[in-house]
């Protein structure tokens, strides 16, 4: 093989405005490498010959302060390119304090076959990688990970609305504790009649309606007041949303289920998953997203500074999928950013094990 020029673009706008001789890859990838944005990191990595010729291109994408890379597609004029491109993108992620590398593929090829022989391993697309309206490319994702990979496997779901983070999280981490099956939608809706204040889940409704499934759960909340009133816009809306909490945390109390208040640390979130557990933690999703909101996560792993979390939402229009959401790396130093909401902000965690 000729030695190539390898070069690392940051994309900021348009990627076919990064690099010459982008016109050469199919109409199909650059469809695809388009749909990324927001707030989204991404790279694409070319590969040229001695004459400046396109011989390759990889497109890089990830969510900002995690702690994973997700190759999208590999363009290249042989194998040995190909290869030379995901070896960048690898050591580069490495470098970078990442712990893992996610590959997407349209279709299992030979591609798919080589990167499996490289170390990667299948990752099966779940039951509920969907639906999402006007998305049908869920695809097919590998991943390897620089060191472990997590203890525990959760099963994955996407949540089907906008509002229903809370009951996709609750059944994941159920699941993945051996206490039911596969999540369903019908179950999602379910339990979000269960704990709804009107729209999203607060952390007593939701806790709530995981001791209607059999468990005893933990309930740590930062805050005796109120909560999710920021998603209000009237004193009626607050006022409803105030008084459906009070009486939630009477019926928890009325089960013997105290409301612990405390503004949790990470030391108390690793106890729990090194443990055993699984922790539905509130965070703020901006950061990781183009928005804000409350949003729960299931965080159900650990190692060293890295938390394992499985995340209901992915911005399907931005070209993510369930690869970008299960066993989500987030740094230490992420979460504990992410883990408050509010004004004045608030902490919750609802352990379950």
């Amino acid at each position: 093989m000729t030695e190539l020029r390898v070069d690392v673009l940051p994309v900021t706008g348009d990627v076919a405005s990064v690099a010459d001789g982008l016109d050469a890859v199919p109409a199909d990838l650059m469809r695809r490498w388009r749909l990324a944005g927001g707030v989204q990191v991404r790279t694409l990595v070319t590969a040229r010959t001695e004459d400046g010729t396109l011989a390759g291109a990889a497109f890089e994408v990830h969510r900002p302060l995690t702690a994973y890379r997700k190759i999208v597609d590999v363009w290249a004029s042989d194998d040995a390119v190909a290869d030379t491109l995901v070896r960048t993108i690898e050591e580069r992620a490495w470098r970078e304090g990442a712990v893992a590398v996610k590959r997407w593929f349209a279709v299992r090829d030979a591609a798919w076959e080589r990167s499996l022989g490289r170390g990667y391993r299948e990752v099966p697309v779940p039951t509920w990688a969907g639906p999402v309206v006007g998305v049908t490319e869920t695809g097919h994702g590998q991943v390897r990970w620089r060191e472990r990979s997590p203890a525990r496997a959760l099963p994955y779901m996407r949540q089907t609305t906008d509002f229903t983070c809370g009951p996709a999280a609750l059944q994941m981490a159920l699941g993945g504790l051996g206490l039911r099956g596969e999540p369903s939608r019908e179950e999602e809706l379910r339990l979000w009649r269960e704990a709804t204040t009107v729209a999203g889940c607060d952390p007593l409704g939701l806790a709530l309606a995981a001791v209607g499934r059999g468990v005893r759960p933990e309930v740590l909340l930062s805050t005796e007041a109120p909560t999710l009133l920021e998603l209000c816009r009237t004193d009626e809306e607050r006022e409803l949303r105030g008084f459906i909490q009070t009486g939630f945390r009477a019926e928890l109390s009325r089960r013997g289920i105290d409301v612990e208040t405390v503004a949790f640390g990470l030391d108390r979130l690793r106890a729990v998953v090194e443990g055993g557990g699984v922790a539905l933690v509130l965070i703020e999703q901006l950061g990781m997203h183009d928005e804000s909101s409350p949003h729960w996560i299931a965080v159900h792993g650990v190692d060293g500074d890295v938390f394992h979390v499985n995340d209901p939402w992915t911005d399907a229009h931005l070209g993510e999928t369930y690869l970008d959401a299960l066993d989500l790396p987030l740094p230490a130093a992420t979460l504990d950013r992410l883990a408050w909401y509010g004004r004045p902000s608030y902490r919750s965690m609802i352990v379950l094990g």
